[in-house]
């Protein structure tokens, strides 16, 4: 277990600390700033504040979801590591030990992400936010189709969200299945790397796609992890066919321990060369 959080706490100082991770990081910020400017805009030519909890609102626009999400997969993508640099380790800790410590690492990776864009939004709307416990009229206002089309916002808000769920609520459970959905996906890759590497980020990636397809079915709804981070689309007395919360919690725990084991498998079915061993 040892050499696990040996190895673990060695990739959290060195990808954390690394250059993707700043091109990450300034693409998140730079991101997030194109999709709230019109929302500033907005808040200052109304008079309008908003309340701090705007994050469970803000993933009700496919393109907010698909471009940060894409950002998390390229950050991601490069798991595993090359099997070839990192023999000593391997031979050191063994195969399994060393898959387990990069699946820590990329969970970790998963939540810390999700609070880098938390913290991205908060701060990006410091200037417009007012501190109260409620939803408060700025977030209310873009329950209206003509606000958002006059000034160009790309989120809607949900008129359900805003009358039904307490906001600290909404915003806890929204920062949950985010860390949790970005460990599935994180996991899902991880695998499908051992096989290949150009096809692992591109099958993650057309996971993210099937949100647009839920629109034209609503029963697609319970395979699509992604059209969970919508609190709009959980279950409620006028929607009974959408996943509950204990549905979609309980999938995406198994989901990220699904695709650990077979990454572990199939690390040790591997040799250097991606090849099957004989």
């Amino acid at each position: 277990m040892n050499s696990v959080m040996h190895y673990y706490c060695h990739l959290l100082r060195r990808h954390f600390l690394s250059w993707r991770m700043l091109a990450v990081l300034v693409v998140t910020i730079l991101t997030m700033d194109a999709f709230l400017m019109p929302l500033r805009e907005y808040c200052h030519v109304m008079q309008l504040r908003m309340s701090p909890w705007g994050f469970a609102l803000l993933w009700n626009n496919k393109y907010i979801v698909l471009c940060f999400l894409l950002i998390f997969i390229f950050a991601s993508a490069i798991f595993p590591e090359d099997r070839a640099k990192n023999r000593y380790i391997i031979a050191r800790i063994g195969v399994s030990k060393w898959t387990v410590a990069q699946a820590l690492y990329l969970i970790t990776f998963s939540w810390i992400y999700t609070f880098i864009v938390y913290l991205c939004l908060n701060v990006l709307l410091l200037n417009i936010i007012d501190f109260i416990p409620d939803w408060g009229m700025g977030w209310g206002t873009l329950t209206n189709g003509d606000v958002i089309r006059e000034f160009g916002i790309f989120t809607t808000v949900s008129h359900r969200v805003i009358s039904n769920y307490n906001p600290l609520y909404a915003n806890i459970l929204t920062v949950c299945i985010m860390g949790l959905l970005l460990g599935v996906l994180s996991m899902l890759m991880y695998w499908l790397n051992f096989y290949s590497k150009v096809a692992g980020p591109i099958i993650t990636s057309a996971v993210l796609f099937m949100d647009m397809a839920v629109k034209k079915d609503v029963r697609l709804l319970k395979y699509s992890p992604v059209s969970w981070l919508r609190p709009d689309m959980h279950y409620g007395s006028l929607n009974t066919e959408y996943p509950t919360v204990t549905y979609i919690l309980t999938m995406l725990i198994l989901l990220t321990l699904l695709f650990l084991v077979l990454a572990k498998i199939t690390a040790n079915q591997r040799q250097e060369n991606g090849r099957l061993k004989k």
